[in-house]
């Protein structure tokens, strides 16, 4: 299937319809997601889940996924991108459709636990097109990267924001009922925005297509980003992937350790309802979601800059005053301001990634991947524990992991950089294109 006229969209606006729609299939498929977090009081009186194995619930599925990451980005060198992401979102809406009909503990886990399975073989196959789309349009991958976080948390925010405004009409059950239909919606989407493409050529480095050349949107000239992409080039591959990824464990770590301590410590020592706890991670989301979207001119303007220290810095202020705050309007506040600097890190991260040749995306965003999303394994489990230990003491041991976090930006800066110095054209590079 292909979009009405696709045929004859080989300029830069059918390509950037296509992003719209691949950005568009991104945000749908991820309104399911933050719909269970409003419901972790229901996990454990409808389910009889306790604190630890709601944790094991969020965090099964973040292992699944981490662990499906690097299969997905090798079938993405080997197959296309297309193909995987179509072939992940399907397993992750027959999951999600599952979880509605859910009646023990036992099955919620396992729900979770293919659910993660489904997003971590599409996760490497939807980066990858983003950055495809973006270097056709025009835009450049560094700023496409920052739309497709805004896309997935648009969708994420629109699950609680739509559970406070159902509050009392929408149930468990129908919530994850509508997620499941529209996730084959934005599987859809994704197979009308791509077109069936020839099998990718196998590289002799990673086994994907062979890496291309970045050139000027003119078509002539010195390529726009040539001397930082060689930079990169020149950088080992295995540590810098390691690296990017360990500073996108420690920021997930939080984030994911907050979807469970924040209703906890909210609706518990703080005396706040589920509807506010709604609202106010409606509100943290979408500030979230704002930021991704200049994320990509903003890390691109901070090349001189130790961004990612900087914004780790941020969180473990943040950490440290919803610590020590008796008053939920604080804890809110506090909560906000460090969903206002967590995507920049989330950009920065996959921009560098996104500037490597085509043939070696594929894998280094699956083991990329694999490694951050380690941190939404440990967050809940080690949150949620120590929240039984500790009670609110728990953020003040996130503010140390942020610390660590700041300290490794600012060792690892040289390498975070060398793609955008000196890439002052103001210009996105534009790379040919590949196959879906």
């Amino acid at each position: 299937m292909r979009l009405p006229g696709q045929a004859r969209m080989n300029g830069r606006a059918g390509v950037r319809l296509r992003l719209v729609a691949l950005l568009t299939a991104v945000g749908v498929a991820n309104v399911a997601y933050t719909v269970l977090i409003p419901f972790v009081p229901t996990l454990n009186s409808l389910f009889q889940m306790s604190a630890v194995l709601i944790g094991v619930a969020f965090a099964g599925f973040a292992a699944a996924k981490a662990l499906s990451q690097p299969l997905g980005g090798w079938l993405v060198d080997r197959i296309g991108g297309r193909t995987i992401a179509i072939a992940g979102l399907a397993v992750t809406a027959l999951a999600t459709a599952a979880l509605a009909l859910a009646t023990t503990s036992a099955q919620v886990v396992a729900c979770r636990f293919v659910w993660g399975l489904g997003e971590g073989l599409a996760m490497p196959a939807l980066y990858r097109l983003t950055a495809q789309l973006g270097n056709e349009s025009g835009h450049g991958s560094d700023r496409t990267l920052g739309w497709f976080g805004t896309a997935a948390v648009a969708g994420m925010t629109v699950g609680p924001g739509l559970i406070a405004l159902l509050s009392g009409v929408i149930d468990f059950r129908s919530a994850f009922a509508g997620g499941a239909l529209l996730t084959v919606l934005a599987t859809a989407l994704v197979a009308l925005a791509f077109r069936r493409g020839e099998r990718p050529k196998v590289s002799p480095v990673s086994g994907g297509p062979p890496a291309t050349a970045e050139r000027s949107p003119a078509g002539g000239g010195p390529p726009a980003t040539a001397e930082g992409a060689e930079r990169l080039s020149r950088l080992p591959l295995i540590p810098l992937v390691l690296v990017l990824g360990v500073l996108d464990l420690a920021n997930n770590a939080v984030y994911a350790a907050l979807e469970p301590l924040f209703p906890l410590h909210g609706t518990g020592p703080l005396g706040a309802g589920e509807q506010a706890v709604s609202v106010s991670f409606f509100l943290g989301l979408a500030v979230f979601a704002v930021f991704s979207w200049v994320g990509g001119r903003i890390v691109r303007l901070s090349r001189g800059f130790p961004l990612a220290a900087a914004v780790f810095a941020v969180q473990a202020a943040a950490l440290a005053l919803a610590w020590v705050t008796g008053s939920y309007g604080v804890f809110t506040a506090a909560f906000i301001a460090l969903m206002a600097v967590q995507p920049l890190v989330y950009v920065n991260m996959r921009a560098v990634i996104g500037r490597l040749g085509e043939g070696r995306q594929g894998w280094a965003f699956g083991w990329f991947g694999m490694v951050s999303d380690l941190g939404w394994v440990a967050g809940p489990i080690a949150a949620t524990a120590a929240y039984q230990v500790l009670g609110g003491g728990s953020f003040a041991l996130l503010a140390v992991v942020a610390l660590a976090a700041s300290a490794l930006g600012a060792a690892a800066f040289p390498w975070l950089r060398a793609p955008f110095r000196q890439d002052s054209s103001g210009t996105p590079p534009v790379q040919e294109t590949a196959s879906a």
